[in-house]
């Protein structure tokens, strides 16, 4: 099964929503983290029940998803450094948005 992620945030984009297309299987999830990840991934893995193992691939797939996009690296250092640029949500959505 494939899952499209698309980023669906209040941030202002020159290009649309990043899309990512990662399967969601223990490979795919394997080849897409980083390399320092992947002894961490199989330790996780390794450890994880039978009944745990949906949590344990959605949680590893979010992170194979967000590590492995150079767009979505970069707005995280953004972030991290502050000079992100973003939206206050009430300019989004305007009337639609609580107060």
């Amino acid at each position: 099964m494939r899952t499209t992620v698309r980023d669906m945030s209040a941030q202002p984009t020159d290009t649309g929503p990043a899309q990512t297309t990662l399967p969601r299987t223990i490979r795919a999830i394997r080849s897409a983290l980083p390399e320092d990840k992947r002894a961490e991934f199989a330790a996780d893995l390794d450890d994880t029940e039978a009944g745990g193992l949906a949590l344990m691939v959605d949680k590893w797939w979010s992170r194979a998803v967000v590590w492995s996009s150079p767009q979505t690296m970069a707005k995280l250092e953004s972030f991290r450094a502050g000079t992100l640029r973003t939206v206050p949500a009430k300019e989004v959505f305007g009337s639609r948005w609580p107060d």
